[in-house]
């Protein structure tokens, strides 16, 4: 098979580095490294993804270098910058290396790499997308794979007259000569070809692509399932879980995640955009070096999502050294700590405003000492008042500066009017390193083009400077799934009936319980709902349980929720119900739409919204849902 031909050099574009180039130049041991990293930039197309030095794999090896290709596969490169004094003897399993210490025997890194290689086909073997179903390769993985060593300080002129080419194959050997300026950028890809095990033509489509990273990559794994106290697989099966395409960072997501350094970062998402994951990616991977005498904080606003996140971090074995908080909670924690005046005699909100300022003035006079945390990282922060950032601000070590804050205007559901702050103002000063996420992975296109509709107004973008509020736009990801539909019952008791109806049709189709939630604007709304359910022998969890505290994510069961303490959730089957109550009394048309907006995109694959009776909102969900229906049915 012939090679096909990169575009000419001054059209060619550079690869996708995911840990940033400078970022990488740091990190690289030698300049046999660097040599490297700059061949590979100079040399590899925009199809190319390089990672330098990072854990792959289940066992956690450390090839310097992994590139992948849609059009090649994967490749892992070792590199050496041995001298050839230094190079003493080689067998195709050790080297003999003379040393300041004197003689010291080391693997074979060609071996080396064939090793990692293997175990990495062995893995990816099992995932039925990514191997040949049929035909002479049946059982094979459907691209090809190889793996290299890199002497960056041997040339060919010095390793004349020796047996060097019989222990390391030519075919998968670069030297110093192939790391020149003078060096065609396709003759090394060609270099690079040649290092594959196999040459059948095949080009991964996206969703494979992100099915490799899975497997090459297990911190961008994104656990959503076993964190939401879904069904466990069955120990005995043969074949693992594997995941979709919302169980993986993108690309865009990696690169976020893998170049948050030190320093205040704002980062503004749409919905569904995968803000979370990196919050629990940046959390992983500063637990690896934090001290216990100075922790980490996670704070966000909604209990459910303080579980969700702490169960999360927890899976991945994150100690106690990462701190997971709601804010109040984490007032109380400071009131407890640093013996804070409260007023005993208030209630609810009341409480809440009087723990919170008691903490604010409190590290303002410097009672609680400021800059206790290596880190801080706030997730849904466009639920906190300004005076908490400004606060959170300063609990960040002067030492670090690591502060993450996530944004997200759309989904601001507990402010009464839309904000318009800098960051600046409030001490977050993360101008020049602030990045957004448009693009939403969570919602089906049919699911986010109903929400988008209902919210169209507060999704409008305006000009804004990068230090203020940004509206962010969500684009779909593409993911296709089942019309929203719209269930209108004459009274309560038949609305929670035909609830009931498709929670029941869910579980027939093969969901678990836990894949299912029931979203209603108060607690007092499900009772009719938890009786018909238990009527039925649906399990179920309720917020409006009497000794309701927080769910046992881990009793598999349909969640009753409010919609203010969803945001953050997402569940395959989401059902909205009791619109007619919305907007309620105390809130006006446009607060009722962004927490419909909220709620309905908590959904990953089936949305169904049900009312009662009248209201603005359910004449607005009619009307949506009629016009998205019209626009699908035009598309098709």
């Amino acid at each position: 098979m012939g090679y096909s031909r990169p575009r000419r050099i001054e059209e060619q574009a550079m690869a996708l580095f995911p840990q940033g180039l400078t970022h990488i130049d740091q990190r690289c041991a030698n300049a046999g490294e660097r040599a490297v990293l700059r061949q590979l930039k100079r040399c590899l197309e925009d199809d190319y993804i390089v990672w330098h030095n990072v854990p792959i794999g289940p066992r956690a090896r450390q090839p310097d270098f992994v590139v992948l290709s849609p059009r090649w596969g994967v490749l892992l490169l070792e590199v050496k910058h041995w001298k050839r004094s230094t190079l003493q003897g080689a067998t195709r399993d050790s080297v003999t290396l003379a040393t300041e210490r004197g003689m010291v025997t080391e693997g074979n890194p060609l071996r080396q790499a064939r090793d990692y290689a293997l175990e990495l086909v062995d893995l990816m073997s099992t995932d039925p997308t990514l191997v040949h179903a049929e035909g002479p390769f049946r059982g094979k993985l459907l691209f090809p794979y190889g793996w290299g060593v890199v002497f960056s300080n041997l040339r060919g002129a010095e390793l004349q007259d020796t047996d060097f080419a019989d222990v390391f194959a030519p075919h998968q050997s670069l030297l110093r000569d192939d790391l020149g300026d003078e060096v065609a950028p396709d003759v090394f890809q060609q270099r690079l070809w040649g290092m594959f095990t196999v040459h059948y033509p095949h080009t991964l489509t996206l969703p494979q692509r992100d099915r490799v990273r899975w497997h090459l990559f297990p911190e961008i794994r994104v656990p959503v399932q076993r964190a939401l106290g879904l069904d466990e697989p069955d120990a005995a099966a043969s074949a693992p879980v594997l995941p979709d395409l919302l169980q993986v960072m993108d690309l865009q997501q990696e690169q976020i995640a893998r170049t948050l350094g030190e320093g205040h970062r704002v980062i503004h998402g749409a919905a569904g955009s995968g803000k979370t994951m990196i919050l629990i990616y940046r959390a992983e991977q500063l637990a690896k070096a934090v001290r216990p005498d100075q922790p980490i904080l996670v704070l966000c606003f909604n209990r459910t999502l303080a579980d969700r996140i702490d169960a999360l971090l927890r899976e991945r074995g994150v100690d106690e050294r990462v701190q997971v908080r709601t804010f109040h909670s984490w007032c109380q924690d400071m009131v407890r700590s640093y013996q804070l005046d409260v007023p005993r005699d208030l209630k609810g909100d009341a409480y809440f405003a009087a723990l919170a300022d008691s903490t604010c003035r409190a590290v303002d006079t410097g009672r609680v000492p400021a800059g206790q945390y290596s880190a801080l990282l706030i997730d849904e922060a466009h639920d906190f008042e300004e005076a908490w950032l400004r606060m959170a601000a300063r609990m960040v070590s002067p030492a670090t500066q690591s502060l993450l804050v996530l944004y997200d205007d759309a989904q601001s559901i507990y402010q009464k009017q839309r904000r318009r702050f800098s960051f600046a103002s409030v001490g977050i000063k993360a101008s020049g390193r602030t990045s957004i996420l448009k693009l939403n992975y969570r919602n089906t296109a049919e699911v986010l083009a109903l929400a988008m509709h209902c919210a169209e107004s507060l999704l409008q973008a305006e000009e804004r400077g990068e230090d203020e509020i940004q509206r962010v736009t969500p684009a779909t990801a593409g993911r296709r799934g089942p019309l929203p539909v719209l269930i209108e019952a004459r009274h309560e008791r038949e609305e929670a009936t035909l609830v009931a109806d498709r929670v029941a049709a869910a579980l027939a189709a093969g969901h678990a319980p836990s894949d299912i939630a029931i979203l209603l604007r108060a607690k007092y709304l499900m009772k009719a709902v938890e009786a018909t359910l238990a009527e039925r022998g649906i399990a179920y969890q309720s917020m409006n349980a009497q000794a309701f505290k927080r769910f046992d994510w881990s009793f598999p069961s349909v969640k009753l929720l409010t919609m203010h303490s969803a945001k953050g959730l997402e569940f395959p089957v989401v059902i909205v119900a009791g619109l007619q109550a919305l907007p309620m009394r105390d809130e006006s048309l446009e607060e009722a739409v962004r927490l419909l907006y909220v709620a309905m995109t908590r959904s990953t694959r089936e949305l169904v919204l049900a009312a009662h009776g009248r209201s603005p909102i359910v004449e607005r969900v009619r009307k949506s849902l009629a016009a998205v229906s019209a626009g699908f049915a035009a598309a098709a």
